[in-house]
């Protein structure tokens, strides 16, 4: 038999904004506790909110008599520990992060008069910790700062027309400022959409992952309904394409290991290398279940049996910045597409609500709505362009992909 501890705690400063001030300051903290315990291919769980005592472990051994199967074993021998700081500030240190938001809000404010701000502003520090009886010990700490503003001129009748995101373990004011008042004074100058039939779309790295998430689960192809059935080991994408789980540093608030104590050699377990399809992910359970390699992808609430699926993924970088994959023409930067989707067969579209045009390095105007199109094998084949090696906008990198545009 074998007995384990899985804690998550978190402690937070979460900022209420209105109309550009702080109108209320929220703090939390948070503690989850789960007890397994493994024997003779069976687990039993119980979870609770607060510290795990001897009570809820002998709750979770009483929960092993339900004979719910679990083939892997328990993670063994493993033991480490990380923390990742925020620079800036600490949870403790409420006042100073209070003031320093304040300024920030009161600058744009002062600025942008006809631009509304609201929405939040949160400092978030968090620990998960995995202990067995089986020689693990596994810690992973965390802190940083994300800010969402919505933005919403004052003659507007909807809720919101564009966001201001920032996401980072340190708060460089300067830079913050200086990537909001070229956001803001670009949203403020609306210009015609550039000339051409297929353009680079500049999105978040992720924004077309969604499809590769759900059809690189190694459930979906034990099932045999992956898109990519049949694949393994053949070039699906574009050379300069890479898709990967990242438990690394720069992925915030991602311990280094999954909820079953699971790692990857360098805190990184490649999907598909060089537009080469390797391997689904998987937890212990579907390695156990259809022999593939397991990726460290386990997640679940405090209180659940663990399940595929941590939301861990990562596009790897170019050499290049921004502008640079760019170049000399024109992109669109894209803050705000909502309403589109992929078909079985790959096939996507979707309105684009808020985009800005990109020329020469900067934003420089807001476009008109208007729609894209296109196929996940030329999103990340032939017009893949590239993941900036820079973080241009958002605190993070920018991906570049052509794609053809609908206009009115």
């Amino acid at each position: 038999m074998v007995q384990e501890k899985y804690t998550e705690k978190s402690r937070q400063i979460n900022l209420s904004v209105t109309n550009g001030e702080i109108t209320s300051v929220i703090r939390k903290s948070i503690t989850k506790s789960a007890c397994r315990v493994y024997e003779n291919g069976c687990i039993g769980v119980a979870g609770k909110l607060g510290e795990a005592d001897g009570e809820l472990m002998n709750q979770a051994a009483e929960n092993l008599k339900l004979g719910i199967p679990y083939e892997a074993e328990a993670t063994a021998g493993k033991k480490r520990k990380e923390h990742y700081e925020c620079g800036s500030f600490s949870v403790e240190d409420n006042d100073r992060f209070l003031k320093e938001a304040e300024e920030v809000l009161g600058i744009l404010k002062k600025e942008y008069p006809q631009i509304i701000f609201g929405n939040k502003i949160r400092l978030a520090e968090s620990a998960t910790e995995l202990v067995n009886d089986a020689g693990t010990e596994l810690v992973c700490s965390d802190r940083y700062l994300s800010m969402e503003l919505l933005v919403k001129h004052v003659d507007s009748v909807n809720i919101m027309d564009d966001v201001l995101v920032y996401a980072s373990r340190d708060f460089e004011r300067d830079r913050f400022l200086r990537e909001a008042r070229e956001h803001l004074d670009a949203f403020l100058n609306q210009v015609p959409l550039p000339e051409g039939g297929v353009l680079p779309l500049i999105v978040n790295p992720l924004q077309f992952g969604g499809f590769l998430i759900g059809h690189l689960d190694a459930q979906s192809f034990g099932d045999g309904t992956s898109f990519f059935n049949g694949k393994l080991g053949e070039k699906v994408f574009d050379d300069g394409f890479s898709f990967y789980v990242d438990r690394g540093k720069d992925n915030l608030n991602t311990a280094f290991f999954d909820v079953e104590g699971s790692t990857c050699a360098e805190d990184r377990c490649d999907l598909i290398r060089n537009g080469v399809l390797l391997r689904p992910y998987a937890d212990k359970k579907l390695e156990k279940e259809f022999g593939y390699e397991n990726t460290a992808t386990a997640a679940g609430a405090y209180d659940s049996l663990p399940s595929n699926g941590d939301m861990c993924f990562a596009v790897e970088p170019s050499n290049r910045t921004l502008r640079e994959l760019i170049g000399a023409g024109d992109g669109i930067y894209v803050t705000f597409m909502s309403g589109g989707d992929f078909t079985g067969e790959g096939d996507f579209a979707s309105p684009v609500q808020t985009a800005f045009l990109y020329r020469d390095g900067r934003l420089v105007g807001r476009l008109p709505e208007f729609g894209v199109s296109g196929n996940i094998y030329d999103i990340f084949g032939k017009n893949f362009v590239g993941l900036s090696s820079d973080r241009p906008y958002e605190g993070d990198r920018r991906l570049v992909v052509k794609m053809k545009l609908q206009r009115d």
